[in-house]
């Protein structure tokens, strides 16, 4: 019995289009946990504080790093 066309699906390393729509929650969830964690634990650092978490449009002004008048003529 002649087998008339193979057709293959686009894939990388055994991940499918499927698959990949299936883990999307998953990932998002993921991201936002690890998202999450890295503010948490980074919000001690000054260097972060300033760089990163200061920039986020909405919620930035809770992390403002304020100088003393020493350090501003610097």
């Amino acid at each position: 019995m002649p087998v008339r066309q193979i057709i293959s699906s686009p894939h990388f390393a055994f991940v499918t289009p499927e698959k990949f729509i299936h883990a999307i929650p998953s990932l998002a969830f993921w991201g936002a946990g690890t998202a999450a964690a890295l503010s948490l634990f980074g919000s001690d650092v000054p260097l972060v504080k300033k760089d990163i978490l200061s920039n986020i449009p909405i919620v930035g002004g809770q992390w403002d790093v304020e100088l003393p008048a020493e350090e501003k003529s610097k």
